[in-house]
């Protein structure tokens, strides 16, 4: 397994991502603190908050069959930067939005902005195959960043939100874009691998039929969306820190609550690698230690007394998520066809962003017109946990019945990766390990 500054010095083209992803990442809790110090100034009832939540997760979903045939088409690093240029405009809407006091239009703009973020993500997890056969150090390192810039951004987004407002912080993050994009176009190209297949092999069913032959990919691509079946106590953040604790309550607390579940994550991707190795096997477990352990963090956060004590809670919830995150990202670029790695990315990502709009706009409106209260949406976050513990479990046992290990399989450092119709492009060459490898 390669060290993290070893993979930093040595392989520039992921230097260049990882930079990109720091500044974007800064930009993108920025841009969380001051939404939601917005929304509660326009509204503040529950469903706003959800409302947020839907705004940010579910045109992900909605978009999946078109973002996941053009990750797989074009070229990536094109498909980057352009979210990344896209989003810059689209944050100036938000602050006219602000201006005119137009909660409809704020959530527009939003949308708008998270259906570039849908090609994004596919794009850049897609991608990293291409730049580095490390996959598991690469992919601790990214979640470890946005785990970094979560607890750095919500933490200094909440400060100048609430010393200069919320427009300056929308501009901040429009600039963080622009930065992004700076670092992507230094790269070099990124070709799909399947970019030269026929339409039919690149289109979105054909994508559906790879993950029901391949059930061991599919059921990978399906831990993301479990996880987010605790989803809802991720809503209850700005109303933990705004309302549930009487006289400490605003974008300050809000940033504390998003720093503490940064720094959980930042433990969960960067630390358990490297603690327990990257055996495709290990990472299996860890992922079913992950869901018991997010969901008693979130049972205790509805007995939390004081925002400390919601912050230690969302920590140590985060160390689940943040690991569930890594693995599973790791697993699916071992285990998947690179030519259909952009589909199972968007799919995955989709069903994951449909799974945490849909508990987050039933917790909304449980808080609104059900008579819930933030703890009992937390309560019931622990308890839609245990079905997927439940699921995986049974996953696991049945693996093993069939004599199918990881180890067994290979990992994909010693795995042949399927050849792209019409050979591999040129900017490719096979690593002394077998894995595809850009050249820088």
């Amino acid at each position: 397994m390669a060290g993290y500054r070893a993979l930093l010095r040595e392989n520039r083209s992921f230097r260049l991502l990882w930079s990109a992803q720091i500044v974007s990442f800064l930009g993108d809790w920025f841009n969380t603190i001051a939404i939601y110090t917005i929304v509660n100034e326009l509204s503040g009832s529950g469903r706003a908050f959800a409302g947020v939540m839907v705004a940010k997760t579910l045109p992900i979903f909605l978009v999946t069959p078109v973002v996941g045939p053009l990750v797989d088409r074009f070229d990536r690093r094109r498909l980057m930067i352009a979210s990344d240029l896209v989003r810059a405009v689209l944050v100036v809407g938000l602050v006219v939005a602000h201006h005119a006091g137009n909660l409809p239009v704020l959530y527009g703009c939003l949308v708008a902005m998270v259906i570039a973020s849908g090609v994004f993500i596919p794009a850049q997890r897609a991608a990293l195959p291409q730049i580095t056969e490390h996959l598991a150090t690469a992919n601790a390192l990214s979640g470890a960043t946005w785990s970094v810039m979560l607890a750095l951004g919500a933490a200094i987004g909440g400060v100048v939100t609430d010393r200069f407002g919320t427009d300056r912080a929308l501009v901040l993050d429009g600039v963080t874009f622009l930065v992004s994009a700076a670092f992507l176009a230094a790269m070099p190209p990124l070709p799909a691998p399947g970019a030269e297949a026929s339409a039919r092999d690149r289109s979105f069913v054909a994508g559906l039929v790879h993950l029901a032959r391949n059930g061991h990919v599919a059921a990978l691509a399906a831990l993301k969306p479990l996880m987010s079946f605790g989803g809802a106590a991720i809503t209850l953040i700005p109303i933990f820190g705004t309302s549930v604790f009487p006289g400490r309550g605003g974008p300050l607390w809000v940033g504390l609550l998003y720093a503490a579940r940064g720094l959980g994550a930042l433990v969960g991707s960067l630390g358990l690698i490297r603690i327990f190795g990257d055996r495709s096997r290990t990472l299996r477990r860890m992922v079913l230690v992950a869901y018991p352990v997010a969901a008693i963090s979130y049972f205790a956060l509805g007995h939390a007394g004081s925002p400390e004590l919601a912050a230690l809670a969302y920590f140590v919830a985060a160390i689940a998520s943040g690991a569930n995150w890594v693995l599973s990202t790791t697993l699916l670029q071992r285990e998947t066809d690179p030519r259909f790695l952009g589909r199972v990315f968007a799919v995955e990502f989709g069903v994951m962003t449909l799974v945490f709009s849909s508990v987050g706009w039933i917790a909304g409106t449980a808080l609104d017109v059900g008579g819930a209260t933030p703890r009992d949406v937390a309560h019931a976050s622990a308890w839609a946990l245990v079905l997927p513990f439940v699921l995986w479990s049974w996953i696991l046992w049945r693996d093993r019945g069939r004599g199918r290990d990881d180890d067994g399989e290979g990992r994909a450092e010693d795995r042949p990766h399927a050849v792209p119709p019409g050979g591999v492009p040129e900017v490719f060459e096979d690593s002394s390990e077998g894995q595809p490898a850009i050249r820088r």
